[in-house]
């Protein structure tokens, strides 16, 4: 035990070399890629015409996932694309009802309302509900049965 304390008492010097003071190399470089320059009206331009996240990162020659976190990180970026889809929906629906107003065949509107506005056929399906019905049928037949075994 007595070893244990000497050692511990002992001050502890550095190891190796000594370090070198940092010479100052100005001004620090920035680290990773240059941000990608998306011009947020071509952005807006493309979103109206619903092109898909692929096309309009080929557009701008950018991965995909940098348009994907852009979208999700920046404002400005997801404002305009978020409002060029709307404008994109209302030139469809304004085609729609040129398409309806001009021509006597309205199945490409009807086909673009579906994929690009969620229109749909409604169709309503009315059941006639007999549970309460076959309930009754149900304890009759018991009733039945239970007087069959008293006799």
């Amino acid at each position: 035990m007595v070893l244990k304390k000497e050692m511990a008492e002992k001050p502890k010097r550095p190891r190796g070399r000594p370090r070198k003071p940092k010479a100052d190399t100005g001004p620090k470089r920035p680290v990773g890629r240059p941000k990608a320059d998306i011009d947020l009206d071509q952005l807006e331009s493309l979103s109206a015409l619903n092109c898909t996240m692929p096309e309009i990162a080929a557009y701008f020659k950018v991965p995909l996932r940098t348009l994907e976190d852009r979208y999700t990180h920046d404002k400005d970026v997801r404002a305009a694309i978020d409002q060029g889809r709307e404008f994109g929906k209302l030139s469809v629906r304004r085609k729609q009802m040129q398409i309806m107003n001009d021509h006597d065949n309205p199945t490409m509107a009807i086909w673009l309302g579906k994929q690009l506005l969620g229109q749909r056929d409604k169709h309503d399906v009315v059941t006639e509900d007999k549970s309460s019905q076959a309930l009754t049928e149900a304890f009759s037949i018991l009733n039945d049965m239970v007087k069959q075994k008293e006799s």
